[in-house]
């Protein structure tokens, strides 16, 4: 009897103790293209499909540090010409507050955005603080891409 108690008390434990899931995040996921194919200048385009919004704007964040770097890199500082689309394909209005972030209007209407990211090897030995190599990015067309989460 005790035996069936405890086992009884262990399975109530487990079954209530599993994950939540968010059905809202799991039926809108956050898609991300990265075009390693058409390469201009050590740029790569980057798409992502964020889902929908129900706000008036978002703000769409590159990271500012790496955790283990122990200095601000502003990842940002490597995007380029920063875009977000409706879903007919018009631009949305896009300000840049800081150097590591875009604040998008019109949310509701958010389909994408696009930009371009440059490498930060380039920049190894041009800027005084620059970014600690193995948490940067390289993009050498046809030879090498040595990339992090970090730049995109």
């Amino acid at each position: 009897m005790k035996k069936l108690l405890i086992a009884a008390i262990a399975a109530f434990m487990l079954a209530s103790c599993g994950p939540k899931v968010n059905d809202l995040a799991s039926s809108l996921p956050i898609n991300a293209k990265i075009d390693l194919v058409t390469i201009e200048a050590d740029k790569i385009m980057v798409e992502v499909n964020p889902g929908r919004f129900t706000s008036e704007s978002v703000t769409y964040f590159i990271p500012k540090t790496v955790p283990g770097t122990y200095s601000n890199n502003d990842y940002g500082q490597f995007v380029e010409n920063f875009k977000a689309y409706d879903y007919k394909g018009n631009e949305l209005e896009v300000t840049k507050p800081d150097i590591n972030s875009w604040q998008i209007a019109n949310a509701q209407n958010l389909d994408k955005v696009t930009y371009w990211v440059n490498d930060s090897f380039d920049t190894e030995y041009e800027v005084e603080e620059a970014v600690f190599s193995p948490a940067g990015t390289n993009i050498d067309a046809e030879k090498n891409y040595f990339l992090t989460c970090t730049c995109f």
